[in-house]
């Protein structure tokens, strides 16, 4: 029996699903870590631009530099 259309999308349905879900529920934790992040930021003398790349339209920061996160992407200092 040919595979249908349908059965060959469920794997990306799920893998959609679950990228949405873990970026839903994950999100409000990293809203919490960047504004803390950019407070401190704030509060810092920068003249070398060495922050730059703390962009609050990142929503992972963990991505940013100078950063290191967990396995759960919670950043730990």
């Amino acid at each position: 029996m040919a595979p249908t259309v349908a059965g060959s999308l469920l794997p990306l349905s799920v893998i959609v699903l679950a990228t949405v879900a873990s970026t839903v529920l994950l999100a409000p934790v990293a809203v919490k870590d960047i504004d803390a992040l950019l407070a401190l930021k704030s509060g810092l003398h920068d003249p070398n631009g060495a922050l730059k790349s703390w962009d609050p339209q990142l929503v992972n920061p963990c991505t940013w530099f100078y950063i290191t996160c967990d396995d759960n992407n919670r950043v730990t200092r």
